[in-house]
């Protein structure tokens, strides 16, 4: 396979092809990644190429490189400590933005190893895919795709899909009631696919958000992996500095409505 975009460095896109197969689990936790001399004779490149693709993987904790025995696949460490949670689109609304949305696609498929790990259902488990594209002001700001499960799924419609938030569609249409969410953030180059949907340039950075949403009951109801354009969009958090009886660490500071 040969890299068609010339002016990217070649690791930028080695790495990007990577941390895609990753986060789709198509590389599950634990596995072994190819060797370097294979992904040379795949990807056509140079060692140092591969290498500098692995370490910046490696520096984002996605993989774990073991002396003598190769590249493996990390495994989701435990997220400690608590945050305020909205969806983004919620987040607009609140500020007075308006926002459309477009359905890409609605459809039944197989859950491939990351999405039933996820939802916590077996390999080929029938889930519901929705990949959408969000738009603010007319312009593309977010390509988002979400997993459901089959019975969420079915009773959801290209039309609600295309008008609100799914968070508020799981509350108030299916009446769940929502706990805890873990969610991952990375930072992602736009490959020419994103970079069409999003109206970019390829190789544009991105903020890429992974986020699993779990019923008031511990079951999860959402798996999303959502990108958005760096240039239209920013993520913060608020940081207290903790007293110096229980470490010096930075914290999250939660409101009294929490």
């Amino acid at each position: 396979m040969k890299f068609q975009h010339k002016k990217i460095p070649l690791y930028y896109q080695l790495e990007n092809i990577l941390r895609e197969k990753i986060l789709s689990g198509e590389f599950a936790q634990g596995e072994q990644l190819p060797t370097e001399n294979e992904l040379i004779e795949e990807y056509g490149v140079s060692r140092i190429t591969v290498r500098q693709a692995l370490a910046s993987l490696a520096s984002e904790g996605l993989v774990e490189r073991i002396q003598g025995r190769g590249t493996f696949v990390s495994r989701k460490k435990t997220v400690k400590g608590t945050i305020r949670l909205t969806g983004f689109l919620e987040d607009l609304m609140a500020m007075g933005i308006e926002t459309k949305a477009k359905v890409l696609e609605f459809r039944l498929v197989k859950a491939s190893g990351n999405e039933a790990d996820q939802l916590q259902v077996s390999v080929g488990t029938p889930i519901w895919q929705i990949k959408r594209v969000r738009y603010v002001k007319g312009t593309p700001y977010s390509y988002i795709v979400n997993y459901v499960p089959e019975e969420i799924g079915k009773e959801l419609s290209r039309e609600e899909l295309a008008e609100g938030s799914l968070l508020k569609l799981l509350e108030d249409k299916l009446g769940i009631k929502l706990g805890e969410a873990l969610q991952v953030i990375t930072a992602l180059l736009a490959d020419a696919q994103v970079a069409r949907i999003l109206q970019t340039r390829v190789g544009a950075p991105l903020l890429g958000i992974e986020r699993t949403v779990y019923s008031a009951r511990g079951q999860p109801v959402e798996y999303v992996r959502t990108v958005y354009r760096s240039d239209l969009y920013c993520y913060t958090v608020k940081l207290v500095r903790g007293a110096k009886d229980v470490g010096t660490g930075w914290y999250y500071k939660l409101s009294s409505g929490d």
